[in-house]
């Protein structure tokens, strides 16, 4: 059955401003080149680079707080709107949004209860940890730096906020000029593409091969361009009936690094095919959908050893995934993006 749920066509730089500072502060899990984010990193002061590490650390994209920003939703309204805020309520606000459900007021009223706690136990770190964080964010790091700024919530609003503005001034103020004409044409392109095919297919197009089931009922979804998010896709519910998916579009030959010549794209694309043991997992796919435990099996390999190479064609846009509603994921070979491999390289050696 298709998916055609109400679409609610969404733009704004915000989105790519707090992307931006997941992949910086991740390089290497988005095909970034480290060195480079290393550099924009260090633009800012170090006291304040630690606090934008740390946010990194516990908080992912805050999707419901962007998408309740005033127009233009932009760097100058991200700063407006947590200035217009007691320091003590920007974490809440950037992890919560206006989200209301009965979940979500569970884990505010945990989160505020650290405020002035001295030690991190055993019972707060296992409350944290199956509850607030993701299996994938929830290091010890991550722990620690999450019960820290709940613990400081106050002094942390304030440090997070001039961190922010830092941020802005130093790097991103520059970028937002280059973004914005990319995410314009970005939202033009799905808004034609969604005339023509239904949104299972679209969505699928737009995250290079993502199903992801666990947002496939919601009733109204938001769609919104990032240029920094290329290949991936950022999900949040918003509510019971509501969605919001940020999906990644650069144009196509445009790089991260401004001035570098090899495309993002194909560079991923051919590190991901220069392994054997990935060229292997895309043989197997190739016969059938299979889990990474299940393909460890095939393969003799450690669950997460198969999980990283599997990261590294997803990046390249080489597998397609589904995500179910109990997070499992399965994997398929996507033929489209081997094809795509193929006509950029033959694009770039031509020089067009």
């Amino acid at each position: 059955m298709n998916y055609q749920p109400t679409i609610i066509w969404e733009k704004g730089s915000a989105y790519d401003l707090f992307i931006s500072l997941t992949i910086l502060h991740q390089p290497e899990e988005y095909g970034l080149r480290p060195y480079w984010a290393a550099g924009v990193r260090s633009r800012i002061p170090m006291p304040l680079r630690d606090t934008l590490e740390n946010f990194q650390k516990f908080i992912p994209v805050p999707l419901s707080f962007i998408y309740d920003l005033p127009e233009p939703k932009n760097a100058c309204a991200v700063l407006a709107a947590l200035k217009s805020l007691p320091p003590e309520e920007r974490l809440l606000a950037l992890t919560f949004g206006s989200k209301n459900d009965e979940n979500t007021e569970v884990n505010k009223q945990f989160l505020l209860s650290l405020e002035g706690k001295q030690r991190l136990t055993a019972g707060i770190e296992a409350e944290i940890t199956d509850h607030l964080l993701s299996a994938s964010r929830a290091t010890k790091p991550a722990i620690r730096a999450l019960f820290e700024a709940w613990a400081n919530r106050t002094q942390f609003g304030e440090d997070l906020l001039a961190a922010l503005e830092a941020y802005v001034t130093n790097f991103f103020e520059e970028e937002e000029v280059r973004i914005l004409p990319a995410q314009t044409r970005a939202l033009e392109e799905v808004q034609a593409l969604a005339n023509q095919k239904d949104m299972t297919s679209v969505l699928e197009e737009l995250s290079a091969g993502v199903r992801i089931e666990t947002i496939s009922n919601v009733d109204n979804l938001i769609i919104a361009p990032s240029f920094w998010g290329a290949p991936f896709v950022f999900v949040d519910r918003l509510s019971e009936d509501t969605g919001i998916i940020v999906f990644g579009d650069r144009p196509a030959g445009t790089t991260l690094v401004p001035g570098d010549l090899v495309p993002d794209e194909l560079l991923n694309a051919l590190k991901a095919l220069a392994d054997p043991t990935r060229l292997r997992i895309l043989r197997y796919l190739v016969e059938r959908p299979l889990t990474p435990s299940e393909l460890a099996k095939v393969l003799r390999l450690r669950p997460p050893t198969v999980i990283h190479h599997i990261h590294n064609l997803r990046l390249a846009g080489l597998v397609q995934v589904t995500i179910s509603p109990k997070s499992e994921r399965r994997y398929a070979l996507r033929r489209h993006g081997v094809n795509v491999t193929i006509e950029r390289l033959q694009t770039f050696l031509s020089g067009d």
